[in-house]
């Protein structure tokens, strides 16, 4: 194979790989005007560049036919460029940025085109090449200056618009934009060289082909840009053009046969080659449609997610609105039954006093229950005071135990609290927290309890301390072990004996010993054979972990807990 003949065939392949290229791009989204931009421009490359060439080299035209072909060329090229310049600002979505420069370039391109078509003022001469078989187009000096200053502005700027949006886009947007500039950084360098510096320096376009080869490596990259962005979409992509350039192979060697055999088993392999490759681009097509959609369910998963987040801390915001406007009324209303109870506003009966007993419990459980869905929604809403002090933990223990003897003994329980024999140090404690931990675990303690007792042990270990808190109770089970400290979660236990409660408490609880850094667990060696409770403190608080856990609390040391 001659050179001629190699050059022949890279153009027939390019012109094959530019319709390609355009189809593929323009049916990938068709309405998109990107894309329309990008198959034109292919198109006018194909007709502008290869159409004159293959025109020379295969009819025989008149001398005029071929001394108009440069013109077309010319032509071709500043119209390619109008092209270009406004599909790379829609590429950076830039299209509206310069609207002046729009119309200088239409304009500008417009003349130059006129010029190029109709008149000589641009064309020097058009030499017969025998070494190419080709023409050999010389400038006039309004050539060189007005057609390639026109390609070269435009070129550069084009250049510098997507250097500049390729440093200020985001990560995520550089991989797009990257195939661009290296397509389009490949074919200017190239075109430097044999479409610049020679027609301008040896006053010569005979050796434009090679530039003209470059401008594939640019369709190449940027069709690639417009229709994927991702990697495994260019297993398609090398597919279908594989396969596309071996069909064309086998087809000349299918017309070059000359015997009928040669014709049957050339033929019958060009079939089968083109069967099997059609299920191979449908395969790896049947891929990455399957990817695109697991991505755009990702995608969607996503913005579910968000929203819901939305909507949890909408709902969160709500509860800590509503509970906080129910406890003014529910204390005045303790309040008041309270006054009545104890014979404020005149005697009582006994029928009355027991109803009003059970009125007073009941907002006592609600009030309880506001408390502790305030404590919740502002625990996930990071609007929490923490205020440690250094307090004696076995003053906190007493003070509760004292609260709650009444409770004990109304259901005829002990509560115990075995106090240590050696002197226990100071915690850095809030002691507001620290105290509704223990009511928390102590309440469910006597609800769910229904004979003996409980008993609080506290020890001192290394660098921490131990809360014991054991109960005859009902007990628990693994499962029930492995949720109570959940929101909304109870055991058995609780929906049999105390169904009214929410199962807050312990939730609650938790929360608040995690924000000393301490631990909490329960265990239980089974149903009806009690529970025991541990919650364990450090003696001090680390001051940088501190700071880092009151980071997702934003209120932290800010507002009170009214």
């Amino acid at each position: 194979m001659d050179f001629l003949t190699f050059h022949y065939l890279i153009y027939f392949l390019g012109g094959f790989v530019g319709l390609w290229l355009s189809a593929w791009v323009y049916f990938a989204g068709r309405k998109k005007r990107i894309n329309q931009l990008f198959a034109s421009m292919v198109l006018l490359w194909i007709v502008g560049e290869m159409t004159p060439y293959f025109l020379f080299r295969s009819i025989s035209l008149p001398q005029r036919i071929i001394f108009f072909l440069p013109k077309l060329e010319v032509f071709s090229v500043f119209v390619f460029f109008i092209l270009f310049y406004f599909f790379s600002m829609r590429f950076l979505h830039e299209n509206r940025k310069f609207p002046l420069l729009n119309k200088i370039i239409v304009v500008s391109a417009s003349i130059g085109a006129l010029v190029a078509a109709f008149t000589n003022l641009f064309q020097k001469s058009v030499l017969l090449s025998n070494e190419m078989k080709g023409l050999d187009l010389k400038l006039t000096l309004g050539g060189k200056i007005f057609w390639l200053g026109f390609v070269i502005i435009v070129t550069l700027f084009i250049l510098y618009r997507f250097v500049v949006n390729y440093f200020k886009s985001k990560p995520k947007d550089r991989l797009r934009i990257q195939y661009f500039l290296f397509g389009i950084l490949s074919w200017v360098a190239i075109n430097l060289v044999f479409n610049v510096f020679f027609p301008l320096i040896e006053d010569t376009f005979r050796y434009a082909m090679w530039g003209n080869y470059s401008i594939l490596v640019l369709f190449g990259f940027t069709a690639y840009a417009i229709v994927k962005r991702h990697l495994f979409g260019i297993k398609v992509v090398l597919t279908q053009l594989l396969v596309g350039l071996i069909a064309v192979l086998l087809l000349v060697n299918v017309v070059g046969s000359d015997t009928p055999f040669e014709y049957t088993w050339k033929g019958s392999l060009l079939v089968v080659f083109l069967l099997f490759g059609y299920l191979l681009i449908k395969s790896i097509l049947r891929e990455i449609k399957q990817k695109e959609e697991f991505k755009k369910m990702a995608t969607n998963l996503q913005k579910a997610n968000v929203k819901l987040k939305q909507l949890d801390a909408t709902k969160t915001e709500f509860i800590a609105v509503a509970s906080h406007q129910l406890r003014t009324p529910l204390t005045a209303i303790r309040g008041y039954i309270s006054l009545v109870r104890h014979d404020h506003y005149g005697h009582i009966p006994k029928k009355a006093q027991d109803a009003l007993r059970l009125v007073y419990q009941a907002s006592l459980r609600l009030l309880n229950l506001s408390n502790r869905l305030l404590d919740v929604s502002r625990i996930q809403l990071g609007k929490i005071s923490f205020n440690p002090q250094p307090v004696s933990l076995v003053d906190i223990i007493s003070s509760v135990v004292q609260e709650l003897q009444i409770q004990a003994k109304e259901k005829k329980l002990k509560l115990v609290f075995e106090k240590p024999d050696q002197k226990m140090p100071l915690l850095s404690l809030d002691v507001g927290k620290i105290r509704q931990v223990l009511l928390n675990i102590l309440d469910n303690d006597l609800k769910y309890t229904q004979k003996g007792g409980i008993t609080i042990y506290l020890r001192s270990l290394d660098g921490r301390v131990r809360i014991k808190i054991q109960d005859t109770g009902m007990g628990m089970t693994p499962e029930e072990l492995g949720k109570i400290f959940k929101s909304f979660s109870r055991g058995d236990a609780g929906m049999a004996f105390h169904s009214a409660g929410a199962g807050l408490g312990l939730y609650v609880a938790k929360k608040f010993v995690d924000l000393h850094h301490g631990r909490i667990w329960a265990t239980s060696p089974g149903k009806g054979r009690g529970s025991v409770f541990w919650i364990e403190l450090p003696l001090r608080l680390d001051q940088a972990k501190l700071k880092k856990d009151l980071k997702s609390f934003p209120e932290g040391g800010g507002e009170k807990i009214p």
